[in-house]
């Protein structure tokens, strides 16, 4: 089927296909960029190892009380330890009885100050472990953090240029839209939507561009008579003979 349309105005269709595919092109790099997904992975990997540090903390500080506690308690039985020897030994008890009970009683503070100075050893080392883990972990998170701030700043800076590039093919886009007239731009949009994003095509040396069909010479023949609005026999894109 063919129809009158000027070449000049098949000509503008193909510069808004140009605009059209610019703009998609953008569009996928823009939404397939490899800086922001490596973005994605590093914040992930960040939230990652700051929920270990996190972790990390609240244990370091659960050790740290318990050091604490343990020290307080070591002291206080140290205290404890020499008030009764002060006694044993100050010969303020004589009853045998009551010199056996309090022998007993020192000898029973000395085994559980012992026990509880094996459980302090053990939290400092724990406590040494923890923050040896708390402080890598620290800079760890630090250093992603760092190199997250930078690929923010980059992905920011590529993706203002191109939407500053998608500003420009839009605009482009909308000028030479109201160049073509509604019917065929509605025909142009119909086959676009329906084509992966191409409605019109030029014939390049006999092929249709759109599907790199090559069409017999004879057709190609009566097309170049004929010109106006052609379409493509095998996708059906317009066809500008140029």
């Amino acid at each position: 089927m063919t129809a009158h349309v000027e070449d000049e105005t098949l000509a503008r269709l193909l510069d808004l296909q140009q605009e059209d595919s610019e703009i998609r092109r953008l569009t996928d790099r823009k939404a397939a960029l490899p800086e922001a997904r490596e973005l994605t992975e590093l914040n992930a990997r960040l939230a990652e190892v700051g929920a270990d540090l996190a972790i990390a903390r609240k244990q370091q500080e659960e050790i740290e009380r318990e050091g604490t506690r343990l020290e307080g308690e070591v002291g206080m039985l140290d205290d404890k330890i020499a008030r009764e020897e002060q006694r044993l030994f100050a010969g303020a008890v004589s009853n045998p009885k009551e010199l056996s009970a309090l022998q007993a009683e020192v000898e029973m503070l000395k085994r559980k100050k012992a026990t509880m100075e094996d459980d302090l050893l053990e939290v400092m080392v724990q406590r040494d472990s923890s923050s040896d883990t708390t402080s890598r972990l620290d800079a760890e998170h630090a250093e992603i953090a760092e190199g997250a701030t930078a690929l923010t700043a980059k992905v920011n800076e590529l993706v203002a240029e191109i939407d500053a590039q998608l500003l420009s093919h839009s605009t482009r886009r909308s000028e030479v839209a109201a160049t073509v007239p509604q019917d065929l731009r509605s025909l142009y949009e119909r086959i676009r939507e329906q084509k992966q994003g191409i409605g019109a095509a030029p014939l390049v040396e006999g092929t249709c561009a759109g599907c790199h069909t090559r069409l017999p010479a004879r057709e190609v023949e009566r097309l170049k008579a004929e010109r106006g609005l052609q379409r493509c026999d095998n996708c059906r894109r317009i066809l500008v003979i140029l």
